[in-house]
C-alpha cells in the first residue's frame, strides 16, 4: 500500500499532461478497470518497443539462425522481453520501461 499511496501520477492525453495526483487506493484484483489499464499500458509499451526496434536502439533476438526476430510477447497478463545480451540493450529496455 505504501508503494501505491506515496507515488504521484500524471495522465497524458493527446500530448497534454494532467495535474499530478496521488492515488488513495490501489487497483484491486477483480476491479473492472484493471483489464483496461493493463491493455492500455501494454499497447503503449508495444509501440515504444517497436519504435526502439525501428530506430535500431533495440536489437531483436532470434531463437534460431534465420528465425523470426522477437522483441516481446504479450500473454493474458504477462510480458516476455527479448533482446541480445548486452549492457546497451539493458539500458534501452530500462529507459523504455
Amino acid at each position: 500500500m505504501h508503494c501505491v499511496t506515496t507515488s504521484t501520477i500524471q495522465v497524458q492525453w493527446n500530448g497534454s499532461s494532467s495535474c499530478a495526483f496521488s492515488p488513495e487506493h490501489g487497483v484491486r484484483q477483480g476491479n473492472p478497470l484493471s483489464p483496461y489499464l493493463f491493455v492500455l499500458t501494454m499497447d503503449r509499451l508495444g509501440h515504444a518497443i517497436c519504435a526502439a526496434v525501428s530506430n535500431g536502439a533495440w536489437i531483436q533476438f532470434r531463437m534460431a539462425r534465420g528465425g523470426v526476430p522477437l522483441s516481446y510477447l504479450f500473454f493474458a497478463d504477462d510480458l516476455i522481453l527479448y533482446a541480445i545480451l548486452d549492457t546497451g540493450q539493458a539500458e534501452t529496455i530500462l529507459a523504455i520501461l
